[in-house]
């Protein structure tokens, strides 16, 4: 046999109250900020795995390696971005790299 159990609740007690924010569709205000990593392919890719285990960016979504031309890289700023740049030296744990 089946049954079903209602429990209503006392008129003297009080009712929980609660409210929900109000939802809305507005994206939080972005810009723009490219991040280039310049070096050897596993140095790069070293980089990336520890952004990517910082939860700051997957791996997935940066670009393939891309090869660098012998007369470099012109970058096209947008009116009033700067560009910042941080050279850091990385350790070589295996014998033989330099």
């Amino acid at each position: 046999m089946f049954q079903i159990q209602y429990v209503w609740s006392s008129p003297l007690s009080e009712a929980t109250q609660f409210s929900l924010p109000p939802l809305t569709c507005e994206l939080p205000c972005r810009r723009r900020l490219c991040h280039y990593i310049v070096g050897l392919p596993e140095d790069a890719q070293m980089a990336i795995d520890r952004l990517h285990l910082l939860h700051y960016a997957e791996r997935f979504e940066w670009t393939r390696a891309l090869q660098i031309p012998q007369n470099g890289i012109v970058i096209n700023p947008r009116p009033g971005e700067v560009l910042r740049s941080l050279q850091r030296e990385v350790r070589i744990d295996a014998v033989g790299n330099e």
